[in-house]
């Protein structure tokens, strides 16, 4: 079975046959619109005022393949750079860590208080919170510290 595709231009302004495929770019970005005579000879009037009055742009050299090679083969090389960089740090931080950590004297073991012994006389409570915080066991808070001293 045999298939036959037309394909029709319509203006894109008043939906009448359009005879052109117009190709314009403004402040970047390129535009197709599909015009009869009439409105393509209308936009190329418009345009012609700025047309005569702009500049063409400076084509860009375009990079070669071995150009493109090198600056990825840069990239990676920087990047690996980089990753090495940062675990050496990392590492010397472990180190500096571990070191700190051997040099800092072991906790001395928190004594318990001896049971109070019963009194005879009768003590002012000035003298009881003295008693009462000698009872309670000091309790070191632990120390922290940034990986950079």
């Amino acid at each position: 079975m045999a298939e036959r595709i037309q394909v029709e231009l319509v203006d894109d302004i008043d939906g009448s046959p359009a005879n052109h495929t117009v190709t314009f770019a403004l402040d970047g970005a390129t535009y197709e619109i599909d015009l009869n005579d009439a409105h393509a000879q209308q936009l190329r009037a418009v345009l012609d005022r700025y047309v005569k009055a702009a500049r063409a742009p400076k084509p860009e050299p375009a990079r070669s393949t071995r150009q493109q090679e090198r600056a990825e083969e840069q990239a990676r090389q920087a990047n690996k750079q980089l990753t090495e960089q940062i675990r050496g740090a990392a590492q010397r931080t472990r180190e500096h860590l571990s070191k700190k950590a051997a040099d800092r004297p072991e906790p001395e073991s928190v004594k318990q208080p001896e049971p109070a012994e019963e009194t005879l006389f009768d003590t002012s409570p000035a003298e009881e919170q003295k008693q009462d915080a000698a009872r309670v066991p000091a309790v070191s808070m632990p120390q922290f510290s940034s990986a950079v001293d």
